[in-house]
């Protein structure tokens, strides 16, 4: 490598931002996982598109896991994960019903603080320094995958997974819709 080439890579790497480092970990490390358990979606997180939906068929129901990132661009995500019904959701928009969710966060909380995070330590900040937290958001996930292979069965709340359930209204039957 030439030295134009090996000052072109030092200067990429270092404009790589925290959310791109998290992309790129959870490309690498949790979609493999998740195809190893039998869900398709998207070869890759990337680009700027903020939900990620996998699925897999579980007898005649669809298990819909979906990874969502933080809308402001900072290096946190979450996780939803749900059943389809075996009508699908089109038909729950038509004639009404509940599904169960899961919202799985990484600790307790409502706030995005409770979400994967890489971002740098408040200490790293101060020390200018970028941190490890895109690996260490991904690991905490991985190792949430046993709770919420669990809640797929048992569809209840969990340490990590807090359950709500989200009803389809279905068209109104009034006359002046």
């Amino acid at each position: 490598m030439n030295t134009e080439t090996r000052m072109n890579t030092k200067h990429a790497s270092a404009r790589r931002t925290a959310r791109a480092a998290l992309r790129d970990e959870l490309s690498a490390r949790l979609l493999p996982e998740l195809r190893r358990l039998g869900f398709e979606g998207p070869a890759r997180i990337a680009g700027n598109a903020l939900v990620h939906e996998f699925s897999r068929r579980a007898g005649d129901e669809r298990h819909v896991l979906t990874l969502q990132l933080e809308k402001r661009g900072l290096p946190r995500f979450v996780i939803r994960v749900s059943v389809e019904p075996p009508q699908g959701f089109e038909a729950l928009t038509v004639q009404g019903g509940t599904v169960v969710s899961g919202f799985v966060r990484a600790k307790s909380g409502g706030s995005t603080r409770s979400w994967f995070r890489a971002d740098p330590s408040w200490r790293e900040r101060l020390l200018g320094r970028g941190g490890s937290g895109h690996v260490e958001a991904v690991n905490r996930c991985l190792e949430l995958l046993p709770e919420i292979e669990a809640w797929w069965t048992h569809r209840k709340a969990s340490a990590h997974i807090a359950v709500y359930d989200v009803v389809f209204p279905g068209n109104s039957t009034r006359s002046d819709v």
